[in-house]
Formats: structure tokens, C-alpha cells, sequence
């Protein structure tokens, strides 16, 4: 048909355009037109979905045995549109999308920091050891988390938030964060309110995006 072969005409031309994994919002949304056309009709978690057996297979190994261990290209939504799958997860079989009514996903800023800056910062409540992923998390959400990373699928920053005791907590994408962090990256991407910078620039080191700035 002539809408599924331009969508692979347009699918193949972003594809060379995207060798770095910190793609631009353009590209992005022409890669997603593309894969709507390619897949028009069809249900959108459809593109997203995990089998039970993928997950059930998962559960307990420790993480250097995870597909994802030693994975250093993470393929990161990091487009204002992408940033509604950031909150939580709203059904049993697919990482995203969320419903995030309560938050004006526009104003959040966004930042890159290094696992090794950050994870000394966490609130020690929420610090996890390899251990304890597996029962202080939930199994199906963190099964689900590695194989979405794992298949390259686009994952949306975490959202950080400062906790009342002091530290880092997440306000979505605990579960994402754990396997990144696992992961080869060096870094991961973040959200935030734009009046909690002051208080995060004191403690961590943050390579603000699209040139934003506050001391």
C-alpha cells in the first residue's frame, strides 16, 4: 500500500539521521508518523506490548544477568509529548503512557546528571541494593522496565523530586531508574519543577537542557 511504503521511506530516513541516542524533538516526531502510518489501525500500546512470559521469565535474576546489563544505548524520549510517560504506569501490560492531569508536564525543566553523582544523594529510604530490588519493588513493573529498555523501545526521563528529609526521591520512574542504573549508561535523564533547581543545583552536579540556567 502507498501509506505503508512511505512510512518505511520516512522510517528509513530518520533512522539514518538518529545515530546518537539523544535525538531532537523533530526527528522524533517523524519517526513517530512514521510508525503511525506503518502501523495505522492498530491499537498504540499495541507497539509496546510484553508478553507474560517475558516477565514471569525475569523474575529474581540478579542483574548482571538482566538483558540489560552493560546495554549503553539507551534510547531516550526527551520530547515534551514523551514526558506523559513519565508519572506511572496505568496498565498491566505496557511501560507507558501515564495519566499526569495533576502536573503541568510543560513547565518541568529538564536535566542530565551521572548515576555516580547522583545515587550517594538518594534519600536512604529509597537506596536499593541489587538484593532488595526484587522485593522492595514491584516484580511486574521492574520486569516490564527491563525488557522496555532492553528492546530499545523510548524510555522518558525520571522525574526527581526533593524529599522533606533530605535527598532525592523519584516521582516517577523508580522502577526505570533501577535498571538504567544497572545499565552501562554513565548518565540518565531527568524532570523537575522549575522551583526546586535552586535546591538541586546545591547538591548535584546538572547539565540543564536547551540552555536553562538558575543558580
Amino acid at each position: 500500500a502507498p501509506e505503508r511504503e512511505k512510512a518505511h521511506n520516512v522510517a528509513f530516513l530518520v533512522q539514518e539521521n538518529m545515530a546518537m541516542t539523544d535525538q531532537n524533538n523533530e526527528a522524533r516526531d517523524m519517526w513517530a508518523e512514521a510508525l503511525s502510518l506503518m502501523f495505522k489501525g492498530d491499537p498504540q500500546e499495541e507497539l509496546f506490548r510484553i508478553s507474560d512470559d517475558e516477565i514471569d521469565a525475569l523474575e529474581g535474576l540478579s542483574p548482571d544477568r538482566w538483558p540489560t546489563a552493560g546495554q549503553t544505548d539507551i534510547n531516550w524520549d526527551l520530547s515534551v509529548p514523551g514526558r506523559k510517560h513519565t508519572i506511572d504506569l496505568p496498565g498491566t501490560w505496557v511501560l507507558q503512557p501515564a495519566d499526569c492531569e495533576q502536573i503541568d508536564l510543560s513547565s518541568l525543566v529538564l536535566g542530565k546528571a551521572s548515576f555516580a553523582d547522583f545515587e550517594p544523594l538518594i534519600n536512604s529510604f529509597f537506596r536499593l541494593t541489587d538484593s532488595s530490588l526484587w522485593t522492595r519493588l514491584e516484580p511486574r513493573k521492574l520486569g516490564m522496565a527491563i525488557l522496555h529498555i532492553a528492546k530499545g523501545w523510548p524510555i522518558s526521563p525520571v522525574l526527581l523530586s526533593l524529599h522533606e528529609d533530605g535527598g532525592f526521591h523519584f516521582g516517577g520512574g523508580s522502577h526505570r531508574y533501577q535498571v538504567l542504573k544497572r545499565s552501562g549508561s554513565p548518565h540518565f535523564y531527568f524532570l523537575a519543577e522549575p522551583d526546586d533547581v535552586p535546591a538541586i543545583n546545591k547538591q548535584l552536579t546538572v547539565q540543564w537542557m536547551r540552555d536553562y540556567q538558575l543558580s
